[in-house]
C-alpha cells in the first residue's frame, strides 16, 4: 500500500497501477485425490491428470489521493485456477476468481522526521512481513514462504476430539483436513496461516526517525479470516514493530492474537463453553538486509491454536531465508530456504503425546531475466524433501513472465 510520501506527492490524483504474470507448473500435486469415503463431497480425480498446467494473474492496485492528508487505495486480484502452488493440491479441476486484497480509506500526516496513517478497510495483515512482497514483481522466486503459501491440516469449523483427529491426516488422506469426531467428518485443505487476503479492521502506523510500528484491529484472525457479513466475526489484535539499525539493515517483531474457531462449532462445545473462547496466536520476528549487490530476508514465526480437549493444542514453527544476489542489471539469482516444524500435542484423555504432523523442509531455487524495462522472466525448482507417506510428491517447477502495464495517471 502507498505510504505517506507516495500520498503527498500531488494535491488530487489517481493512478492505476497493473502488473501481469503467465506462469506454467509442473508438479506431482497435480495427481492429489479425495478419499473414496468422501465421494459425495467431491469426486477423485482421475489418477492420469496432468502434472503440468498453466495460469494467469492480474494485481490491480488504484490509488485516489485527495489533498495532502486523505487517500484511498485497493488492490484487485484477478487469477485463474490453478496459480499458486498450494492449489495445485485442489481437485475441482480449473476456474478463475476475482478477490479485494486490500480496500481502505487512510489520512496521513508527517514531516521528514515521522509520520501517522490511520487506515480503515480491507488491510494487509499486521502480522509477519512477506506481505509486502506479495506482487510477482518483488518475489525474486516463484513461490511463497510456507506460513504464506502452504495448507496448514487444521480445522476452524470442527473441534477435534482426541490426537487421532490430528495425527493420522497425513498418512490417510494426504493434503486433506478431515477430523472424525462426533459424526461430522468432511474435508478442508485446511488454513493458510498467514492470510495473503487481507483482513477487515482499522490500522495505525507510526514511523519516528528508524522506528517504525503498527496496530491493527481487525474482525478474524489471519488464520481464518472474516467477511463482513460473517457470523463468525470476533475482534483481533495484530501488531508489529521495527528499527532500521543501520542504512540497509531492518530488524521486526509482529505478533496476534484472537478467536479463531467458527460460530458453527458451538454446537459441539460442552455446556458452558463459548467459541469465542479459543484463540489463536502468535509471534514472529524479521530481519532484511541489503548491500550491493545481494539482499538477504528471513523470518522466524510460532503459531499456537487452541481447541477444546487438549492440554497442549497443535502449534506450528515456520521460519526461513532467503537471499537475492543481482549478478549483472539484467540476471539475478535467488534461493530460499524454509521449515515447518509441528508440536507436540495432548489431549485430556490420554497420556500419549506426538507431533501431530511431520517436519517440513522446502529448498527453492531460481533465476531471473530483465529483458526490458517493467518484464521479468523467472524459472525455479522447489525441493521438498519429507518422509515417507502417502500422496503426491510435493515438487514443484515453475515459470513465470511478469509485466508491469503501464500506469493509468491523472493528477491536478
Amino acid at each position: 500500500s502507498p505510504g505517506p510520501a507516495e500520498a503527498q506527492e500531488a494535491q488530487i490524483g489517481f493512478e492505476v497501477p497493473m502488473t501481469f504474470t503467465f506462469g506454467a507448473t509442473v508438479t506431482d500435486r497435480f495427481r492429489n485425490t479425495i478419499p473414496e469415503w468422501l465421494k459425495t463431497i467431491d469426486e477423485p480425480i482421475r489418477v492420469n491428470r496432468s502434472v503440468a498446467a498453466a495460469g494467469a494473474r492480474v494485481l490491480i492496485a488504484p490509488t485516489l489521493k485527495l489533498g495532502r492528508h486523505w487517500y484511498f487505495h485497493a488492490t484487485f486480484q484477478g487469477n485463474t485456477s490453478p496459480f499458486f502452488h498450494y492449489e495445485a493440491y485442489h481437485v475441482r479441476g480449473y476456474g478463475a476468481r476475482v478477490r479485494m486484497l486490500q480496500g481502505f480509506g487512510a489520512y496521513t500526516t508527517g514531516g521528514e522526521t515521522g509520520s501517522v496513517t490511520v487506515k480503515v478497510g480491507k488491510l494487509t495483515t499486521a502480522f509477519g512481513q512477506f506481505a509486502t512482497r506479495y506482487n510477482d514483481r518483488d518475489n525474486a522466486l516463484i513461490d511463497a514462504p510456507m506460513a504464506y503459501g502452504s495448507y496448514l491440516l487444521l480445522r476452524p469449523d470442527q473441534i477435534p476430539c482426541s490426537n487421532f483427529d490430528l495425527e493420522h491426516q497425513q498418512r490417510v488422506h494426504p493434503n486433506v483436513a478431515a477430523y472424525h469426531c462426533n459424526h461430522e467428518e468432511s474435508y478442508t485443505y485446511g488454513v493458510l496461516p498467514v492470510t495473503p487476503y487481507g483482513v477487515f479492521g482499522a490500522e495505525v502506523d507510526v514511523t519516528w526517525r528508524r522506528l517504525d510500528g503498527r496496530l491493527q484491529l481487525a474482525n478474524g484472525s489471519p488464520s481464518n479470516p472474516q467477511k463482513l457479513t460473517s457470523s463468525s466475526q470476533a475482534a483481533q489484535w495484530a501488531g508489529g514493530a521495527g528499527v532500521t539499525v543501520v542504512p540497509g539493515l531492518r530488524v521486526g517483531v509482529s505478533g496476534f492474537r484472537g478467536p479463531w474457531l467458527e460460530s458453527s462449532t458451538q454446537s459441539q462445545l460442552d455446556r458452558g463453553l463459548h467459541w469465542r473462547q479459543f484463540n489463536a496466536s502468535g509471534i514472529g520476528l524479521d530481519a532484511q538486509w541489503a548491500r550491493s549487490r545481494l539482499a538477504l530476508s528471513g523470518e522466524w514465526q510460532r503459531l499456537l491454536y487452541s481447541y477444546p480437549n487438549f492440554q497442549s493444542g497443535p502449534s506450528v514453527q515456520y521460519g526461513y531465508a532467503e537471499g537475492k544476489w543481482t549478478l549483472h542489471p539484467r540476471w539475478f539469482a535467488a534461493t530460499r530456504i524454509g521449515y515447518q516444524r509441528h508440536s507436540v500435542v495432548t489431549d485430556e484423555s490420554t497420556q500419549g503425546h506426538s507431533h501431530f504432523l511431520p517436519t517440513r523442509m522446502a529448498y527453492e531455487f531460481a533465476a531471473g531475466y530483465r529483458p526490458r524495462q517493467g518484464h521479468l522472466l523467472k524459472v525455479g525448482y522447489l525441493w521438498m524433501p519429507s518422509t515417507e507417506r502417502y500422496g503426491p510428491r510435493d515438487d514443484v517447477f515453475g515459470f513465470q513472465w511478469v509485466a508491469d502495464v503501464p500506469t493509468l495517471s491523472w493528477t491536478r
